[in-house]
């Protein structure tokens, strides 16, 4: 499980948090697949999604428990921090 800390608070199940828990092992290959198919209908066309940060910012809001939205309205810095621990797991 890796630790990002946050710049900037978030809301997460109506807490405020300032650091989030990215639990790789609690994803499965069904999850990664549906999320595939959900930022596709986002628009993204992305030959590899593994390489879309549309895609790592899915994973990270699924394993946070927040709307992409939210992860995508992060400011630069802490999108930055939270999405590269994704690429890194997912390239890796």
């Amino acid at each position: 499980m890796q630790v990002v800390k946050l710049n900037n608070p978030i809301m997460v199940n109506g807490n405020e948090v300032k650091e989030v828990q990215l639990d790789f092992e609690a994803i499965r290959g069904k999850d990664l697949i549906a999320a595939e198919k959900e930022v596709r209908k986002m628009g993204d066309t992305t030959p590899s999604v593994f390489l879309s940060m549309d895609f790592q910012a899915l994973i990270a809001a699924k394993l946070i428990g927040v709307p992409v939205e939210d992860v995508l309205d992060m400011h630069s810095s802490d999108f930055k921090n939270l999405v590269l621990p994704v690429a890194n797991f997912l390239l890796g």
